[in-house]
């Protein structure tokens, strides 16, 4: 059974998550999810933006294998997972690579998958909620038969978006200059102090 978003970090104020900041693109089996992602993440930092998390890197191989090419956007390490399902290990050391982007100020962070491991309560489903604690705007990706696991997870807080490049454009855009106007309003009250984070 899905253990809510706001029952794992029952800290979280509903009332100050941004439903617009916490996205998923609900795509159906065998789209190119990747490819759109990795894309649009490159397409940001291309343009000097921030942009923490984990890509995987489409397999043009054929025939396609079930091992996957992963890449550290902060750092811009590669490593291959031999199997689509990470072991405890391998997502502990994607826990602690995704969470890299609290530090590094990240104007996104893109969390892979929401999947049959977050759904059970595993996986990075606990990394969705240090993020949102820390007010980072979150992209991920969402099978459309779990889409009603994902609003489960997620208390209906959050946007879903259309497998489409245009769609994704568009709702960083909207979702980006909000998010500036804010942090330029909150800067202006709070004198330009800046919290220390911490280090994961």
């Amino acid at each position: 059974m899905t253990r809510r978003l706001l029952d794992r970090f029952p800290a979280l104020d509903p009332a100050g998550i941004n439903a617009s900041e916490l996205a998923a693109i609900v795509y159906e089996e065998g789209a190119s999810v990747d490819h759109l992602i990795a894309f649009f993440a490159g397409e940001l930092q291309d343009t000097g933006r921030r942009v923490g998390g984990i890509v995987h890197l489409p397999d043009d191989e054929e025939p396609v294998s079930r091992d996957l090419t992963l890449v550290d956007l902060v750092v811009g390490d590669r490593w291959r997972q031999m199997h689509a399902l990470a072991s405890p290990t391998e997502d502990a050391m994607a826990r602690q690579r995704i969470l890299a982007a609290i530090e590094a100020r990240a104007d996104l962070t893109i969390v892979p998958r929401f999947g049959a491991a977050e759904i059970t309560g595993g996986g990075q489903a606990d990394t969705f909620g240090t993020l949102a604690a820390f007010g980072l705007p979150i992209l991920t990706a969402v099978r459309r038969d779990d889409v009603e696991a994902w609003l489960r997870f997620t208390g209906g807080i959050g946007t879903l978006l259309a497998c489409r490049l245009r769609v994704v454009r568009a709702w960083w855009q909207e979702t980006d200059g909000r998010r500036q106007k804010m942090l330029a309003r909150m800067s202006a009250e709070s004198g330009n102090v800046v919290p220390l984070l911490p280090t994961f």
